[in-house]
């Protein structure tokens, strides 16, 4: 028998779901990759485009493989566009479960 939605098997009958397995279903759902990779994306974000550009960039959103990312200005928004196939693939080997397709770079952080 599945479970009703939001709710969980437990050792007696169905229980709520956790918030935390609640968010990841929805998280999902949305076509955003897990919470986890997300705070691993900032946190490790220097080893995904070097220290320079980490310095004048940063990952604002994902969604659908789109990796949404702010720059200081429009000279390293075109370094980083120069790094998107690098990006995506770095990005790959990095973080389990993270597909990114594709950057959009937005000006100004």
């Amino acid at each position: 028998m599945t479970s009703p939605e939001g709710w969980r098997a437990g050792t007696v009958g169905w229980r709520p779901a956790s918030l935390g397995d609640t968010l990841e279903r929805f998280l999902k759902q949305m076509g955003a990759p897990p919470v986890k990779a997300l705070g691993d994306l900032h946190e490790r974000w220097p080893e995904v485009v070097g220290p320079a550009l980490a310095q004048r960039s940063r990952p604002i959103e994902m969604l659908d493989g789109v990796l949404v990312i702010g720059c200081e200005d429009a000279t390293w928004a075109s370094q980083i566009g120069w790094m998107e196939s690098q990006i995506t693939k770095r990005c790959a080997y990095l973080f389990e479960g993270v597909e990114v397709r594709r950057v959009q770079l937005r000006i100004g952080r």
